[in-house]
């Protein structure tokens, strides 16, 4: 649908695309569980993972659920608080990565390994992200949380998931 607009006494005519097919203003129960079921089925894959692969495979998946809303206004609490997780652990990863292992395909993504000597460090970072996450996810208004908790509720089902 495009909306046209015109600017009176300059004679121009402007065609404006909504920025998202379910509207960029408006919260979509479908969108957040559309969003929950690709985290939840990621999630899944990554607590199956080898330890050492699990921080960066969360990190992607984190990413991936992240952008599902970068292109609605509505989402952007939502979007901050899961790139958050997803900067923290890629910058970790980045400073932590094995360069003895190979990277796994995990989530049709190639994961890398962090050194075994990192885990903890990784574990007490992915919790603290996770549950400031969370609040951030439940903080919002009585209107936001309606749609935001089922998102919450599944971020906060990984939050001890890396060993």
């Amino acid at each position: 649908m495009r909306a046209a607009v015109f600017c009176l006494g300059l004679g121009l005519t402007f065609l404006a695309e909504p920025s998202w097919s379910d509207g960029g203003d408006i919260l979509s129960e479908v969108q957040v569980q559309r969003a929950v079921s690709i985290f939840e089925e990621g999630a899944k894959n990554c607590k199956k993972a080898p330890e050492v692969y699990q921080v960066d495979c969360f990190q992607q998946i984190f990413g991936k659920t992240s952008r599902i809303f970068s292109k609605a206004s509505a989402y952007w609490e939502a979007e901050v608080a899961l790139m958050r997780v997803s900067r923290n652990l890629y910058s970790f990863v980045r400073s932590n990565t094995d360069p003895e292992l190979d990277r796994k395909k995990i989530n049709s993504a190639r994961i890398k390994p962090v050194t075994g000597s990192s885990l903890l460090e990784a574990q007490l970072l992915f919790v603290s992200s996770v549950d400031k996450a969370t609040a951030a996810l439940r903080g919002g208004s009585a209107y936001e949380q309606r749609y935001f908790e089922p998102i919450a509720n599944a971020v906060e089902g990984v939050r001890d998931a890396i060993n």
